[in-house]
């Protein structure tokens, strides 16, 4: 142990460096995105998957405890499949009318954020809300276990300790895959230019499963490399099938990168007659896909006929070329490329032309096309498949490449240098400018500084209602830390209820409360509605965030 320590001391330190990195930004995150607190309810929260603005034991609820979960394991599972494939069948116009705005006390948002007594364990719980998603499993498990350490508590430590573990886990992935290429001077630059980069740092911020998937494709990447070097010979078939169905359990974009490197790998060996080898490795994959599939049916649904699957009406009409440009240049800012693209570009024609002058650049040749060509292909398939654009979305679907970019930028320094101490000064001063450029010309992604005034108003208010306005049925999971600290929360989403809500017994015997409307909104309609059937007379704003909240406050009073 005491010689691991010492050969691999600078190595260690990096990471520790890189892990007080993350730790100095997790103290600047204040606010969530509405995504990240649906991780922790649906892993939590044993009534629904998102948190209602009617009460818990209707609607959906309804549909679920009374028609779904009822029988065998087995008439629980094919039920979950009849609602997610056919929620007509259960009488959903019905189900609906009764959604009702209600009261939800403080109480209630943290039984939807954080295991209680009931919660513990309750692993089927977990697998019924991601049925009822477009997301599989696993991730959600470890946030449930994860959260029972934290019982009855929510802190934005619990993911962020997993999204840590993985990321050190991603550390030590690239330095066996670096070792696997013969170039150990690479190891502390491919390091450092990973984990200090912006991309990595918001993967790290990002309370999803995208760290997980991150870990588990550049282990699949590590794996090919040991294929391809132990003359396609899978020897680790344990690890490896079970690499592809926790990757796949993860998040399924992990399987279009791999069923990328797997489609670059069978033309290799089908051109040059390696069937039997071919088919081994078509076997593994093969026996893999079957058993996540039994784990988890709903993939197919999910996979190939929801909104967010390949098939979709957004994928079809995405345009294309538009999609690829923001892509890029998002990967430009989370690199922090800037100003200095166009000179790795020179430089890697250069690399090519050098290598090919000396014929050396077929020496390693399928490593430097399952290396490179799948980030290429990764994005143009992102690009026409992936539901969002925009600054809260678009890095999200990259994530499980940076660790391979890293790699593939440094990469290129041996096609350029033999002497491996020069690979290793170069690949360090290239790591700690693009490291620096990046951080000081770009901030990561999902710290949301500003909610850090709405809790403050909301503690300084702890003691009022709190009247919340927005218009669909998911972005108000970003305020659930507010509706864990007032006296009680009244969610109206403006397309589906009436305001006659508002003349109810507890405004009726308070003097004031607090009012939030979503800044995307007609604020004069709605404030004016407000007041109109709350029977309030007075308003005063107290405080309006734009860049992250959107949110406009105001203490209305009789």
């Amino acid at each position: 142990m005491m010689k691991y320590l010492k050969e691999n001391k600078f190595i260690i330190l990096t990471i520790v460096i890189l892990c007080g990195l993350m730790f100095y930004f997790i103290n600047q995150k204040q606010g969530f995105h509405e995504d990240e607190i649906f991780s922790y309810g649906s892993s939590n929260y044993k009534y629904d998957n998102v948190y209602r603005w009617f009460g818990y034991a209707e609607a959906n609820q309804d549909i679920l405890y009374k028609q779904v979960l009822t029988g065998s394991l087995s008439n629980r599972i094919n039920n979950l499949i009849k609602y997610k494939t056919n929620i007509e069948y259960f009488n959903k116009d019905e189900i609906l009318s009764k959604e009702i705005p209600t009261w939800k006390y403080k109480e209630d948002a943290l039984e939807y954020l954080a295991i209680q007594k009931g919660d513990v364990f309750n692993y089927f719980s977990v697998y019924q809300n991601q049925a009822r998603d477009v997301h599989p499993p696993f991730f959600y498990y470890l946030v449930h276990l994860t959260s029972t350490l934290f019982y009855n508590n929510f802190t934005k430590y619990i993911i962020f300790s997993l999204n840590l573990i993985f990321f050190i886990g991603v550390l030590l992935i690239i330095k066996k895959i670096v070792e696997a290429l013969n170039h150990k001077e690479l190891v502390i630059p491919s390091m450092i230019l990973y984990g200090a980069s912006i991309g990595c740092i918001s993967t790290v911020m990002f309370q999803r499963m995208y760290m997980m998937v991150t870990f588990f494709s550049i282990l699949y990447l590590y794996f090919i490399i040991k294929f391809i070097k132990d003359d396609f010979k899978v020897k680790d078939k344990f690890w490896f099938i079970l690499t592809i169905i926790l990757g796949f359990l993860t998040q399924y974009y992990f399987c279009i990168y791999i069923v990328l490197i797997f489609i670059i790998l069978s033309i290799y060996l089908l051109l040059n007659k390696k069937y039997k080898k071919w088919f081994d490795f078509l076997k593994l994959h093969v026996i893999s896909a079957l058993i996540g599939i039994v784990i988890y049916p709903f993939c197919i649904e999910d996979i190939f006929f929801s909104y967010r699957g390949i098939g979709s009406s957004e994928a079809k009409t995405k345009i294309f070329l538009e999609s690829l440009q923001y892509y890029g240049n998002q990967l430009i800012d989370l690199f922090g490329l800037q100003n200095i693209i166009y000179l790795l570009i020179i430089g890697l024609i250069i690399a090519v032309i050098h290598k090919i002058n000396k014929k050396e650049i077929l020496k390693n040749k399928l490593n430097i096309i399952v290396i490179f060509l799948p980030i290429i292909l990764f994005i143009m398939t992102i690009s026409k498949i992936a539901p969002f654009l925009g600054e809260n979305y678009t890095s999200r679907y990259m994530m499980l490449l940076f660790p391979v970019i890293s790699i593939a930028i440094l990469y290129i320094l041996t096609f350029l240098f033999d002497n491996k101490k020069t690979i290793f000064i170069v690949g360090l001063s290239i790591s700690l400018l693009l490291s620096i450029n990046g951080l000081y010309n770009n901030t990561p992604v999902y710290l949301y500084k500003d909610y850090e005034k709405a809790m403050e108003l909301a503690k300084d208010n702890s003691d009022k209602y709190f009247v919340y306005v927005f218009d669909n049925y998911f972005t108000h999971l970003s305020s659930l830390p507010e509706f864990n600290t007032y006296k009680a929360s009244l969610i109206l989403n403006k397309n589906i209820h009436d305001f006659e809500i508002l003349n109810n017994k507890e405004l009726n015997e308070s003097n004031e409360f607090i009012l939030c409307i979503k800044n995307w909104l007609n604020k004069d309609e709605i404030l004016n509605l407000v007041l109109e059937k709350s029977g309030y007379k007075n308003y005063e704003v107290l405080l309006e965030l734009n860049s992250d909240v959107e949110s406009t406050y105001y203490k209305i009073t009789k």
